[in-house]
Protein backbone atom coordinates (compact mmCIF):
# COMPACT_ATOMS: atom_id res chain seq x y z
CA UNK A 1 0.00 0.00 0.00
CA UNK A 2 2.42 2.27 1.01
CA UNK A 3 4.83 1.49 -2.44
CA UNK A 4 1.39 2.16 -4.46
CA UNK A 5 1.07 4.99 -2.20
CA UNK A 6 4.57 6.92 -2.94
CA UNK A 7 4.54 6.08 -6.60
CA UNK A 8 1.17 7.99 -6.77
CA UNK A 9 2.72 10.91 -4.86
CA UNK A 10 5.87 10.64 -7.07
CA UNK A 11 3.75 11.06 -10.30
CA UNK A 12 2.36 13.94 -9.01
CA UNK A 13 5.22 15.66 -8.01
CA UNK A 14 6.53 14.55 -11.80
CA UNK A 15 3.52 16.49 -13.10
CA UNK A 16 3.45 19.29 -11.28
CA UNK A 17 7.50 19.94 -11.91
CA UNK A 18 6.14 19.66 -15.98
CA UNK A 19 3.80 22.23 -15.42
CA UNK A 20 6.41 24.77 -13.76
CA UNK A 21 8.74 23.80 -15.84
CA UNK A 22 6.65 24.76 -18.84
CA UNK A 23 5.45 27.76 -17.30
CA UNK A 24 9.42 28.73 -16.83
CA UNK A 25 9.62 28.45 -21.26
CA UNK A 26 6.60 30.52 -21.50
CA UNK A 27 7.40 33.19 -19.06
CA UNK A 28 10.93 33.93 -20.38
CA UNK A 29 9.59 33.55 -24.03
CA UNK A 30 6.80 36.06 -23.81
CA UNK A 31 7.34 37.54 -20.29
CA UNK A 32 5.05 37.78 -17.48
CA UNK A 33 2.50 39.55 -18.71
CA UNK A 34 2.21 37.87 -22.36
CA UNK A 35 2.12 34.64 -20.75
CA UNK A 36 -1.15 32.98 -20.34
CA UNK A 37 -2.12 29.72 -18.66
CA UNK A 38 -3.67 28.61 -21.99
CA UNK A 39 0.22 29.14 -23.09
CA UNK A 40 1.53 27.11 -20.56
CA UNK A 41 -1.50 24.49 -20.62
CA UNK A 42 -0.40 23.79 -24.43
CA UNK A 43 3.26 23.43 -23.52
CA UNK A 44 2.70 21.54 -20.51
CA UNK A 45 0.44 19.17 -23.29
CA UNK A 46 -2.04 19.27 -20.20
CA UNK A 47 -5.42 20.18 -19.65
CA UNK A 48 -6.59 22.94 -17.69
CA UNK A 49 -8.41 20.71 -15.11
CA UNK A 50 -4.84 19.77 -14.33
CA UNK A 51 -3.18 22.95 -13.85
CA UNK A 52 -5.85 24.32 -11.48
CA UNK A 53 -5.46 21.07 -9.62
CA UNK A 54 -2.02 22.45 -8.57
CA UNK A 55 -2.41 26.16 -8.86
CA UNK A 56 -4.90 28.57 -8.52
CA UNK A 57 -3.90 31.46 -11.36
CA UNK A 58 -1.26 32.30 -13.18
CA UNK A 59 0.34 34.51 -10.23
CA UNK A 60 0.51 31.43 -8.44
CA UNK A 61 2.78 29.23 -11.11
CA UNK A 62 4.89 32.02 -11.29
CA UNK A 63 5.53 32.43 -7.45
CA UNK A 64 6.35 28.25 -7.89
CA UNK A 65 8.78 29.03 -10.70
CA UNK A 66 10.68 31.87 -8.58
CA UNK A 67 10.71 29.93 -6.34
CA UNK A 68 12.86 27.18 -8.00
CA UNK A 69 14.77 29.75 -10.20
CA UNK A 70 18.20 30.56 -8.65
CA UNK A 71 19.53 28.21 -5.63
CA UNK A 72 22.26 26.45 -7.00
CA UNK A 73 23.54 29.89 -9.66
CA UNK A 74 23.43 31.53 -6.14
CA UNK A 75 25.46 28.66 -4.62
CA UNK A 76 28.09 28.86 -7.34
CA UNK A 77 28.23 32.60 -7.36
CA UNK A 78 28.76 32.42 -3.31
CA UNK A 79 31.80 30.04 -3.90
CA UNK A 80 33.32 31.60 -6.90
CA UNK A 81 33.59 35.25 -5.38
CA UNK A 82 34.85 33.28 -2.09
CA UNK A 83 37.95 32.21 -3.62
CA UNK A 84 41.37 33.25 -3.12
CA UNK A 85 41.93 34.04 -7.03
CA UNK A 86 41.95 37.13 -8.76
CA UNK A 87 39.12 38.50 -10.60
CA UNK A 88 39.71 38.10 -14.01
CA UNK A 89 39.64 34.47 -13.84
CA UNK A 90 36.47 34.75 -11.43
CA UNK A 91 34.88 36.37 -14.15
CA UNK A 92 36.43 33.72 -16.50
CA UNK A 93 34.77 30.91 -14.23
CA UNK A 94 30.93 32.86 -14.06
CA UNK A 95 30.95 32.76 -17.73
CA UNK A 96 32.40 29.18 -18.20
CA UNK A 97 29.57 28.00 -15.84
CA UNK A 98 26.99 29.74 -17.75
CA UNK A 99 28.16 28.67 -21.35
CA UNK A 100 28.71 25.10 -19.76
CA UNK A 101 25.67 24.33 -18.15
CA UNK A 102 23.49 25.49 -21.22
CA UNK A 103 25.05 23.38 -23.39
CA UNK A 104 24.22 20.40 -21.03
CA UNK A 105 20.98 21.26 -20.08
CA UNK A 106 18.52 23.38 -21.71
CA UNK A 107 16.07 24.11 -18.60
CA UNK A 108 19.29 25.53 -17.07
CA UNK A 109 18.99 27.89 -19.53
CA UNK A 110 15.85 28.46 -18.92
CA UNK A 111 16.31 29.16 -15.62
CA UNK A 112 18.89 30.99 -15.72
CA UNK A 113 17.74 34.14 -18.01
CA UNK A 114 14.37 34.05 -15.62
CA UNK A 115 16.51 34.25 -13.18
CA UNK A 116 18.81 37.12 -14.36
CA UNK A 117 15.81 38.93 -15.82
CA UNK A 118 13.58 39.27 -12.73
CA UNK A 119 16.49 40.63 -10.39
CA UNK A 120 17.97 43.01 -12.92
CA UNK A 121 14.10 44.09 -13.01
CA UNK A 122 12.73 44.49 -9.61
CA UNK A 123 16.45 46.00 -8.92
CA UNK A 124 16.09 48.81 -11.42
CA UNK A 125 12.38 49.38 -10.39
CA UNK A 126 13.46 49.12 -6.94
CA UNK A 127 11.37 46.40 -5.79
CA UNK A 128 14.21 44.03 -4.97
CA UNK A 129 15.59 44.35 -1.14
CA UNK A 130 19.00 44.60 0.02
CA UNK A 131 18.63 41.46 1.77
CA UNK A 132 17.45 38.19 -0.37
CA UNK A 133 17.49 34.94 1.68
CA UNK A 134 19.95 36.20 3.93
CA UNK A 135 22.20 37.09 0.73
CA UNK A 136 23.30 40.49 -0.56
CA UNK A 137 21.40 40.38 -4.20
CA UNK A 138 23.62 39.59 -7.07
CA UNK A 139 23.54 42.56 -8.77
CA UNK A 140 24.77 44.80 -5.68
CA UNK A 141 27.51 41.82 -5.37
CA UNK A 142 28.51 42.49 -9.06
CA UNK A 143 28.60 46.12 -8.70
CA UNK A 144 31.01 44.88 -6.00
CA UNK A 145 32.59 42.80 -7.86
CA UNK A 146 33.45 45.22 -10.48
CA UNK A 147 34.13 47.91 -7.96
CA UNK A 148 37.40 45.68 -6.31
CA UNK A 149 38.02 44.50 -9.86
CA UNK A 150 39.37 48.17 -10.87
CA UNK A 151 41.01 48.91 -7.13
CA UNK A 152 43.10 45.53 -7.67
CA UNK A 153 43.76 47.18 -11.05
CA UNK A 154 42.61 43.90 -13.06
CA UNK A 155 39.31 45.98 -14.49
CA UNK A 156 39.12 48.94 -16.71
CA UNK A 157 38.15 52.14 -14.85
CA UNK A 158 36.90 53.24 -18.88
CA UNK A 159 33.21 52.26 -17.37
CA UNK A 160 31.54 52.89 -14.04
CA UNK A 161 31.23 49.56 -12.03
CA UNK A 162 27.50 49.56 -11.95
CA UNK A 163 27.84 49.79 -15.83
CA UNK A 164 30.10 47.32 -15.92
CA UNK A 165 27.92 44.77 -14.41
CA UNK A 166 24.91 46.07 -16.31
CA UNK A 167 27.00 45.25 -19.51
CA UNK A 168 28.21 41.73 -18.57
CA UNK A 169 24.62 40.95 -17.63
CA UNK A 170 23.62 42.10 -21.10
CA UNK A 171 26.16 40.12 -22.79
CA UNK A 172 25.23 36.96 -20.92
CA UNK A 173 21.40 37.40 -21.23
CA UNK A 174 21.69 37.92 -25.13
CA UNK A 175 23.83 34.84 -25.23
CA UNK A 176 20.97 32.78 -23.09
CA UNK A 177 17.80 34.50 -24.60
CA UNK A 178 19.28 34.07 -28.41
CA UNK A 179 19.47 30.09 -27.03
CA UNK A 180 15.89 30.19 -25.78
CA UNK A 181 14.69 31.58 -28.55
CA UNK A 182 16.14 29.36 -31.43
CA UNK A 183 17.58 26.21 -29.72
CA UNK A 184 18.13 24.12 -32.49
CA UNK A 185 19.58 26.86 -35.07
CA UNK A 186 21.55 27.85 -32.05
CA UNK A 187 23.23 24.03 -31.22
CA UNK A 188 23.93 23.60 -35.18
CA UNK A 189 25.33 27.31 -36.69
CA UNK A 190 25.12 29.78 -33.62
CA UNK A 191 28.57 29.18 -31.32
CA UNK A 192 29.15 31.11 -28.25
CA UNK A 193 31.01 34.26 -28.31
CA UNK A 194 34.54 33.58 -26.79
CA UNK A 195 35.10 34.10 -23.56
CA UNK A 196 38.19 36.04 -24.44
CA UNK A 197 36.79 38.52 -26.24
CA UNK A 198 34.11 39.05 -23.42
CA UNK A 199 37.09 38.88 -20.13
CA UNK A 200 38.44 41.60 -22.97
CA UNK A 201 35.74 43.75 -22.76
CA UNK A 202 36.49 44.66 -19.17
CA UNK A 203 40.35 43.74 -18.69
CA UNK A 204 42.53 46.78 -17.93
CA UNK A 205 44.58 47.24 -21.72
CA UNK A 206 47.59 46.47 -19.17
CA UNK A 207 46.99 43.94 -16.79
CA UNK A 208 48.82 40.50 -17.55
CA UNK A 209 47.88 38.41 -14.58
Amino acid sequence: MNATISRHDRLKEERKQLIVQSALKVFCEKGYDGATINDIVKKAKCSHGLFYHYFDNKKAIFDAVTETRGKNMMDFLDQVLQENSCYIDKLRKMTEYTFVNMKKDEIFAYRFYFFVSTVFAKAESGELPKKCSGRVPPHIRMFSFFEEGVKRGEFSDKFPPNESAKLYNSIIRGTTLNYILYPKEFKHNFQFPLIDYIIDVFKKEKYNG
